[in-house]
C-alpha cells in the first residue's frame, strides 16, 4: 500500500508513508465522505454527500487556511485513513467537518469507538515539517504538544467542547442502541465538565504526531517508542496509544486531491 506499519505491545504505532500508492488513493476515495460528514450521511444517496462534492468542500476549506493549518488538515486526513485501515476495530464517531460553518471541526480532532471493547478514545493530532531537527526530535515535540493539548481539553470545564462531540456523534452515526450509548456517555462527560469533575486520567487517548520529513532520514520505531514510553509513564490517561505518521511532504496529498476534482 506504499506504507509500513509497526506496532509494539504497549501501544506505540509507527507508520511510514513511502508513496501514495493506488491502494492508498483508493482508500481516500472510498472513505473521504464518511471522514468528512460521518458514516450515517455517507450512506445517503444525496448528491451533496458524493465524493466529488465532498472533495470540493474539503478543498474550499483547505484553500482559505494558513500553511500550518493545511499541514494539520492533511495530517488529520492521514490519521483517519491509516489508523482505521490498520486497526479496523476502531470506528470514528465524529465528522471532520465543522457543522456550523465552512471550516474544520472544533474540539477533539477525532473521537473513536473501539467496537471490541466498547470504549471511547479521544485523539489529538499535531503535524509539522522537519526543519533543523531530526525526524525523531520532531516526532517527539509533536507528540508532547498533542499530549498537552488533549490533557487540557479533557480537563477543561467548557461544555461546548462536549456539545460539539455530541452533535458530531448525532450526525456521524446511524441510529440505534450504540449511537444512544455514545451520546449518553458524551452527555455524562459534558455534565462532568460543568461540575469540574472530569480528569484526563479517566479517558483513553490517541496521540498522533505527523511529521513531514522533507527528504530527511525517517525516524525508527525505537526512536518514537522513547517518546511514547515517557508519556505512558506519566499516567495522565486511562489508556494511551501513540501514533507516528511520517511522510516526505504534505503537498503530495494535496496534489492528489486537486487532481481528483
Amino acid at each position: 500500500m506504499g506504507t509500513t506499519c509497526e506496532v509494539t505491545d504497549d501501544g506505540c504505532v509507527h507508520i511510514v508513508v513511502d508513496h501514495l500508492s493506488e491502494e492508498l488513493k483508493a482508500l481516500v476515495r472510498d472513505r473521504l465522505t464518511e471522514i468528512c460528514h460521518g458514516v450515517a450521511r455517507a450512506k445517503k444517496a444525496s448528491a451533496i454527500y458524493s465524493y466529488k462534492r465532498t472533495l470540493t468542500s474539503f478543498l474550499n476549506r483547505y484553500d482559505t487556511k494558513t500553511a500550518k493549518t493545511k499541514k494539520g488538515m492533511i495530517g488529520e486526513l492521514l490519521t483517519h485513513i491509516l489508523f482505521v485501515h490498520y486497526f479496523s476495530a476502531y470506528e470514528p464517531v465524529s465528522p471532520n467537518f465543522n457543522l456550523e460553518e465552512g471550516s474544520i471541526k472544533k474540539g477533539f480532532d477525532l473521537v473513536l469507538m473501539n467496537n471490541e471493547s466498547n470504549e471511547l478514545w479521544f485523539a489529538e493530532v499535531k503535524s509539522g515539517n522537519v526543519t533543523t531537527q531530526t525526524c525523531a526530535q520532531k516526532l517527539g515535540s509533536l507528540l508532547s504538544t498533542a499530549k498537552n493539548g488533549l490533557v487540557e481539553n479533557l480537563n477543561d470545564t467548557r461544555e461546548t467542547l462536549w456539545m460539539n462531540a455530541i452533535n458530531g456523534a448525532s450526525v456521524a452515526m446511524t441510529s440505534g442502541s450504540l449511537k444512544n450509548k455514545i451520546e449518553s456517555l458524551l452527555e455524562d462527560y459534558a455534565e462532568g465538565a460543568f461540575s469540574n469533575s472530569n480528569c484526563s486520567e479517566d479517558f483513553n487517548a490517541l496521540l498522533v504526531a505527523v511529521c513531514y520529513s522533507g527528504g530527511k532520514e525517517t525516524a525508527s520505531i525505537d526512536d518514537f517508542k522513547t517518546s511514547h514510553s515517557h508519556h505512558l509513564g506519566t499516567n495522565e490517561f486511562a489508556k494511551l496509544i501513540s501514533l507516528s505518521i511520517q511522510k516526505n511532504t504534505f503537498q503530495a496529498v494535496e496534489n492528489f486531491l486537486r487532481h481528483e476534482t
